[in-house]
This record gives structure tokens, C-alpha cells and sequence, in this order.
């Protein structure tokens, strides 16, 4: 069922006339090979009598936390050996042009994909074919039809469709869009009950089917302003999957600050969800210095057919401060912000839960002599959510034109709600990008992380090591730069 967009793309472009218009096409594959060491956890069991019970009520063996329930065995997860695994996929895009009518194109992003063997199964491994984009265009003056699998983006993220878009553009950077057909699972490239076999006894065994309509518009210059409305349902009509609505804006008409916002709309829930407010502006007596502040309150989205539905997410409103500036070859960037959770109104078991946070960061780059570039972070997080301290740095050497030699390390420590218990993960590795031609090349890369303890083992184990190496094939010829994309 999934190749069937790319049967009818290439069937509507094979039933063209063939024209003077001049044949072409260009893409890039890209094959890659991933291996990863994994430490899994299993369920496992202690007697009672062999835990200690802390003053706070808790239990633990050897510094491990157990749970112990009344009159039972205590429980914990116990890491096993060490598992590896290597899958390799491969993507080829293409878009080819000149098929016998003016304006007439046909694009294609595919994806397959297979298990080289190892301890355990990737995810997905199984499926080994997607196509993510398939589909026939025609752009001509100021219409672009699209038929065959594709993709929308905007205010309400990515969503993927088989059917048709139609798009209308009156006058330069003016649009409005109709777009429908059967809705592919979030996340994936595949119909519904297509990507969520196996879970048939959970979620209806049907497809849905996705509506929406968009807009964008330059109402003054330096003002830009995009709604979009969408709506999901099974195909039967019998419940509906979402409706929602998005509103985006940028503007420089009050430069030298500049402002910029978005925010959507659940009607289903009748509540706003995400949205944001941000204004940046460059500092006057310090004209390489920009600062900017966001107000911004995030509630997390779930479609209805979830179970994630029948709960009652706690949103949280945040303002951030964020100034960035370079001298010379080095830029420093810093930023501080606050957040507050709404009322919980859930039962607390052992204690109080923060219902605030605040994170603290800085990244720096500098260009050193040599075609040496360094880039490094840090971020504080302390609060709801627990305590984050996290760090990283990279260095990039390019010897030669075409030759990039990349070596990073990176530490994080995270305890209380969700942890690493009192310990740190360490991680280190390095890559060599060598490019060939305009768009071919090769790169490999390898990182290993380490778990490591002060005073106790944490409850997983973060030991891992991660290869790769991807090869990419360029052909075709440049048709020039689109006035659309």
C-alpha cells in the first residue's frame, strides 16, 4: 500500500507528451551504515529482608533504588551485557523536469532500509520501505497543483498526506492553499493502520483523512503574516482526529527592533496551545551586540485517538533573555529564562513537586588560524523537570578544500525526577568529511559514552558506542534557482 503514490506519480508523468521543453533531472543518494552498543535493562527481583530501608521510607540495594511493595519482593531494573547492532538505509531524492508540458516536475524522496544483523532489532527494521515524498507538479503563473504523497508544513508542524494541493498566488509573496487527502501517521511516512500494526486491539483499524487550508501575505513591507486551519478524521466520519488553527507573524516595521510570533489553536480542546512572542533589536551604542526577549507558553499536543487524550497536560509560560555579539573571529552567545507550570492538580505520593525552573546558558565559537573552528556550550537547568547540567564542545580542522576533520566531547549530568543518579555521562568522538564534486562525498564518524559514578551506581547503565559512516552520490544537472520553492 505504501509504493502506490509512487506508482501514480510516475504514471502521470509517464502518460505526458513528450515537448521541446529540455529533459532533466536532479537528486542525491545517500547510503547509510549505523552501529550502536546498547546496555538493555531487565526486571529483576530481590528478598525483601536483603534491602535497607532509608530514614526517608525509600529502599535500596548497594545504592540501587528498589521498589518494594507490602508482602512482596522487592523490584528493580538491572542492566544486562552489552548488545550491538548495525541497520543500513538508503535515500535517493530526485526531482526531474521537462516531461512535455511547461511547469510540469515530478519529485521523489524514498527511503529502504535493512537489518545487517546484531544482539537485538533495530526499530523499524522490519519496514523496509517508505516513500516520505512522491509526487506529480505543475507550476504555471500563479498556480502550483501537486498530486501524489506529500508534505505541509507550517504552525502546526509537519503532516504528511496522499492526495492534492492546490496552490494560488494573486500577487508576489501573496498565497492561499487547499490541501487534502489521506493522512499519514505523525511522525511517519505511512498510512495509519499501516504504521500501527501490532497494536490493532489498542486504535482503530482504519484511515483518516486530513483537510486544511493556508494562507500567507505581505500586508505592508517588512510585515509578513501566515494563518492555516486543519482538520483530521477517520474515514468512516465517525470521531474526529484533531482540528486546529495557527497564526504567524514577523515584522521590522518598528526596526531597529524587529518582532515576530506565532501561536495555535485546539478547537477540540478549546484552548491555545503553543505560541510565543519574540523581539530582537541590535544595541545602539554596541551595533554587534543583539539582544532579544521571548515570552512564550508551550502546552504539549495530543491527537485524539490517543490515550494521551483522556489526560490533562500542564502547560508552562517561560520569558527568556538572549544577547549575542562577535569581535574579530569570535561570537558568544548568552541566555537566561524562567518558567512557571499551572496547577497540576494531581495527587502528590512522597512530596512536592517545583512548579518552577529556570536555565542558564552560553555557547561560544572562534575561528582559529589553520581552518581551525571551535564551538562550545553550557546549560544549567534547575527545577521541574530536575537538575540539568550539561556541556559540550566541538572542533572542526579543514586541512583541505574538500577535507573536514571533526573531533567533540560532551558531559551531562541530570538527578531527582529524571536521572543519571549521582553520577555523569561522558562522551567523546570524531568524524572525517571528505567532498567529492559538487554534491557527492563520504564521511565516517565514531563516539563512545561512559557512565561513571561518585558515591553510588545510578539505575541504568549509558554505556554506549555509536559508528557511522554515509556516502553520498550526486547526479544530474542544476536547473537554476526556483522562484518558489
Amino acid at each position: 500500500m505504501t509504493r502506490w503514490p509512487v506508482m501514480t506519480a510516475l504514471l502521470l508523468c509517464s502518460a505526458l507528451p513528450a515537448g521541446a521543453a529540455a529533459q532533466g533531472f536532479r537528486g542525491v543518494a545517500t547510503t547509510t551504515v549505523r552501529s550502536i552498543e546498547i546496555r538493555p535493562l531487565q526486571l529483576d527481583t530481590v528478598p525483601r529482608e536483603e534491602a535497607t530501608q532509608l530514614p526517608d521510607g525509600s529502599f535500596e540495594l548497594d545504592g540501587i533504588p528498589l521498589t518494594c511493595p507490602p508482602g512482596l519482593p522487592c523490584t528493580y531494573y538491572r542492566a544486562l551485557d552489552s548488545r550491538r547492532a548495525t541497520l543500513l538505509s538508503q535515500d535517493v531524492s530526485l526531482t526531474a523536469w521537462g516531461l512535455g508540458w511547461t511547469g510540469v516536475s515530478a519529485t521523489f524522496a524514498l527511503r529502504a532500509r535493512a537489518d545487517l544483523g546484531g544482539e537485538f532489532e533495530w526499530p523499524r527494521s522490519d519496514d523496509a520501505f517508505d516513500a516520505i515524498l512522491a509526487y506529480a507538479e505543475l507550476n504555471r503563473d500563479q498556480w502550483r497543483v501537486r498530486l501524489g504523497r506529500q508534505r505541509t508544513s507550517g504552525g502546526l508542524g509537519f503532516s504528511g498526506f496522499d492526495g492534492a494541493s492546490v496552490l494560488y498566488e494573486p500577487i508576489a509573496r501573496t498565497y492561499v492553499e487547499a490541501y487534502g487527502g489521506r493522512s499519514l501517521a505523525r511522525g511517519l511516512y505511512e498510512p495509519r493502520h499501516e504504521a500501527l500494526q501490532g497494536i490493532d486491539d489498542f486504535v482503530r483499524d482504519q484511515n483518516a483523512y486530513l483537510i486544511g487550508i493556508a494562507g500567507e501575505a505581505e500586508p505592508w513591507t517588512g510585515t509578513r503574516v501566515a494563518a492555516r486551519y486543519q482538520r483530521e478524521i477517520w474515514s468512516d466520519r465517525s470521531a474526529l482526529l484533531s482540528e486546529r488553527a495557527s497564526f504567524d507573524f514577523a515584522s521590522n516595521a518598528l526596526a531597529p527592533v524587529s518582532i515576530d510570533g506565532s501561536a495555535d489553536y485546539d478547537f477540540a480542546f478549546g484552548r491555545i496551545g503553543k505560541m510565543h512572542v519574540t523581539a530582537r533589536s541590535q544595541v545602539p551604542f554596541a551595533p554587534t551586540i543583539t539582544v532579544e526577549a521571548t515570552g512564550r507558553r508551550y502546552l504539549p499536543y495530543f491527537e485524539l485517538w490517543t490515550i494521551w487524550g483522556y489526560f490533562n497536560p500542564v502547560a508552562y509560560h517561560e520569558v527568556e533573555l538572549r544577547a549575542s555579539g562577535g569581535i574579530a573571529a569570535a561570537a558568544v552567545t548568552a541566555f537566561g529564562s524562567y518558567r512557571a507550570y499551572e496547577p497540576h492538580d494531581a495527587p502528590v505520593v512522597f512530596g512536592g513537586i517545583s512548579d518552577d525552573a529556570f536555565r542558564l546558558g552560553a555557547s561560544a565559537r572562534m575561528t582559529l588560524p589553520g581552518g581551525v573552528v571551535v564551538d562550545g556550550g553550557y546549560t544549567v537547568e534547575r527545577g521541574f523537570g530536575a537538575y540539568l547540567s550539561t556541556g559540550d564542545v566541538t572542533a572542526g580542522w579543514t586541512p583541505r578544500e574538500r577535507i573536514t576533520v571533526t573531533v567533540n566531547g560532551t558531559a551531562s549530568q541530570q538527578i531527582e525526577e529524571f536521572r543519571l543518579g549521582e553520577g555523569m555521562v561522558w562522551g567523546g568522538g570524531g568524524a572525517i568529511d571528505l567532498t567529492i564534486g559538487a554534491s557527492s562525498g563520504v564521511a565516517v564518524g565514531l563516539d563512545v559514552y561512559r557512565q561513571t559514578f561518585d558515591n553510588r551506581p545510578g539505575q541504568p547503565d549509558w554505556n554506549q558506542m555509536r559508528g557511522w559512516a554515509v556516502f553520498r552520490l550526486g547526479f544530474g544537472r542544476d536547473p537554476g534557482t526556483a522562484e518558489r520553492d
